[in-house]
């Protein structure tokens, strides 16, 4: 009757106290061991809140003392040091190898490759000290990376707890790690197939030369991924692993007080700085995003570190039945004080489990709250507190028949997951995706050589530049195109009055036909007659003949013009492909750079069919032997291919008297000409008006053994 209650009597609150209580089968002695033998959870070994997060004893012991990082780091040395002697690969992988070329072990490899040899290191794009400083950097994100998931999949609680632990923890992030490999290098090949060779036919705004011929090399996409797979985990201020503000020394203005995410994306973005990552990059971040609902799923399961919290009102504490225990029974749960809270949950050696009760001098509703890992596994007597009095926050615990009561719920509720995804993964993502997408266009952007540069850069002293030879007959119900194409010509070409102009004098256009009767051919003569800069710039030929057959109208018009125009290029066009708005300035962009960076080069294909190949002029020359061996193969009544499939393979050098343009085509990315005539073919054949259209995929584009420019 005296005694008064404590959280009425007097005016002042009575502060808030905790005691430790043992409730179990355990003696005292037992329990006080038990509280000696314990310690407080340790501190991350690389905590981003420590100052020597970049020393050299850290970065030595990211990279080989952390299992997933070790072996990463033993491969890519030893790949990189046999590129050396044995050349292999001698190029960067691209979706161009792997699906024309069927180089498959390339692109396995290609994530362990630190470009070393001068022809990896110009087909990546890179110095040597880039690479090297590039693939450092990578190989100590990648370690951050494993030090700090493995860290949240064992529960936020250190690599010193438990050595099963450690190993589950790795063997998650080893098995998330190959996902995100396989998915990438999947979508990586699929982003080249859908936006190079499936779309470029038809939907140009959709079509990106790029997607087929970007280098692919190193572990870029990997980092990105698992950016975005930490990026939906526990933000580092919410770290348990992290010190408590009263106990770091770090002062709030030093680098070292940046976020670990911080750090991590800027580790990510120094791979686009020497060169356009978009599409590797870019699919480890689509990756990346989707692996991470299934992080979150097996997290939201209350595995892979992952905690439930089941919460139950009581008012009395459980008591002990002696009787029922001495037969084996199930003591019975008689909660009589409703100041408990469960804190904690403690496994003897014996078997028994000690429930460690946190009581509050409080006047409020106080619940029963324990939180379960599946994947918890390690010693929990090393989460105890040391001391009677210490309150911890609860570690995670094996699962119990407590840990699925009715009216429990998740942690990570579905609102959660929703609110960070929507809220964070995905903003990051996006971010990330406009910042690769922005220096893409940086890194290819490529100005417009000037007429100067072109006029003095391609052997100055030969008399012509450029020939364009178009070749025209009659077509059926006299449609005629000449007119139209000629005219997109001459708009590029400079004005009668215009001597100054570097290429005034250095390109021309023959238009040639053999057939004595064409009257779309005098018609289109008299009326350029008028115009000066067609007179300036076009010249005239006709053959007599009346025979309508495209191979020898090809090896006449070639041998003609090439034996008696003295000019560095001969291009072969015909009359129904005007140019492109813009295409002329593109086509000279193309003889520019395979003059640059395509030593023997034959010359540039430009369109599609016969119209759009330019030849250097020797071999044009042998071009149309070419077709005259056919034209008698013909004869002899074997089959042969068309004209202008032959002239194709000719600079593909696929014929022995064009051996020497093996693997020197150069392309443009895009058809620089559209078609006219698809419906008055001279060989009879039509086409969809739709098809072969300014802006769309060229035929080659994408063939491993041709230079795209």
């Amino acid at each position: 009757m005296g005694a008064s209650n404590p959280l009425t009597a007097g005016s002042q609150p009575t502060p808030e106290t905790s005691a430790i209580i043992p409730i179990g089968g355990h003696s005292q002695e037992q329990q006080h061991q038990s509280s000696e033998t314990t310690s407080t959870v340790a501190l991350s070994d690389f905590s981003a809140h420590s100052p020597t997060l970049f020393s050299s004893h850290t970065i030595a012991s990211l990279l080989f003392y952390q299992p997933i990082t070790r072996i990463v780091v033993v491969l890519t040395i030893l790949q990189s040091l046999l590129s050396v002697g044995v050349n292999f690969p001698d190029h960067c992988s691209a979706p161009s190898y792997t699906l024309y070329g069927g180089e498959f072990l390339g692109l396995l490899i290609s994530p362990f490759v630190v470009p070393l040899t001068p022809a990896l290191l110009e087909s990546a794009k890179q110095t040597l000290g880039t690479a090297l400083m590039l693939a450092m950097s990578n190989l100590v994100s990648f370690g951050l990376f494993e030090e700090r998931l493995t860290m949240l999949f064992r529960g936020g609680r250190s690599r010193r707890g438990n050595t099963s632990s450690n190993r589950n923890s790795t063997r998650i992030f080893r098995n998330v790690v190959l996902v995100i490999v396989v998915l990438v290098m999947a979508l990586r090949e699929l982003a080249g197939i859908i936006f190079n060779r499936a779309v470029g036919f038809k939907y140009p705004s959709l079509y990106f030369s790029d997607s087929v011929h970007e280098c692919n090399l190193g572990i870029a996409p990997f980092l990105f991924a698992l950016l975005v797979v930490q990026a939906f985990l526990p933000d580092d201020d919410t770290d348990t692993s992290a010190p408590p503000p009263s106990t770091t020394t770090t002062t709030t203005t030093s680098i070292f007080a940046f976020r670990r995410i911080y750090v991590q994306v800027i580790l990510c973005l120094f791979n686009v700085i020497p060169k356009a990552i978009f599409w590797w990059a870019g699919s480890g971040l689509v990756v990346g995003f989707f692996v991470s609902f299934g992080v979150a799923y097996q997290r939201r399961m209350g595995r892979w570190g992952g905690k439930v919290k089941t919460t139950m009102f009581y008012e009395k504490i459980p008591q002990k039945d002696e009787h029922e225990h001495e037969h084996g029974h199930e003591h019975e749960l008689v909660w009589q004080d409703r100041d408990v809270v469960v804190v904690a949950l403690g496994v003897s050696t014996d078997g028994h489990q000690d429930f460690y009760m946190n009581t509050r001098t409080n006047n409020s509703n106080v619940n029963l709250s324990k939180e379960t890992s599946d994947d918890s596994d390690s010693d929990m007597e090393s989460a105890l507190p040391s001391s009677p009095t210490a309150v911890v926050s609860p570690p995670a615990l094996p699962t119990t028949p407590f840990s699925t009561p009715m009216g429990h719920s998740k942690e990570r509720s579905t609102s959660y997951i929703v609110k960070r995804f929507g809220g964070y993964v995905l903003p990051m993502v996006v971010g990330l995706l406009f910042i690769l997408a922005a220096l893409r266009q940086l890194h290819n952007y490529r100005p417009d050589v000037s007429n100067d540069l072109l006029n003095s850069s391609i052997e100055p002293s030969t008399p012509f530049l450029l020939t364009l030879v178009m070749m025209t007959a009659p077509r059926r119900d006299g449609i005629a195109f000449i007119k139209q194409t000629l005219s997109s010509y001459l708009d590029a070409f400079p004005d009668a009055d215009e001597s100054a102009h570097p290429l005034y004098s250095r390109i021309q256009i023959i238009v040639y036909t053999h057939i004595t009767d064409h009257p779309a051919f005098d018609e289109a003569k008299i009326f350029f007659d008028n115009i000066p800069k067609a007179r300036r710039h076009v010249k005239w030929v006709r053959d007599e003949g009346s025979e309508k057959n495209q191979r020898k109208h090809l090896i006449s018009a070639i041998r003609k013009v090439g034996t008696t125009e003295d000019t560095v290029y001969l291009g072969i066009m015909e009359d129904d492909f005007p140019f492109c708005n813009g295409g002329w300035q593109t086509m000279l962009n193309t003889i520019y750079d395979a003059n640059q960076y395509v030593e023997n080069h034959c010359g540039v294909f430009v369109t599609t069919g016969g119209s759009g190949l330019i030849f250097k002029r020797s071999v044009a020359l042998a071009a149309s032997f070419v077709l005259e061996q056919d034209e008698l193969a013909k004869r002899r009544g074997e089959v042969v291919d068309a004209p202008d499939i032959a002239l194709q393979k000719c600079m593909l050098g696929q014929h022995e008297y064009c051996s020497s343009c093996k693997g020197n085509m150069v392309i443009s990315k895009t058809l620089l000409q559209g078609h006219l005539g698809h419906d008055a073919s001279t060989s009879g054949g039509s086409y969809s008006p739709s098809q072969f259209q300014c802006g769309w995929r060229h035929p080659f584009n994408g063939m491993y053994d041709t230079h795209t420019f």
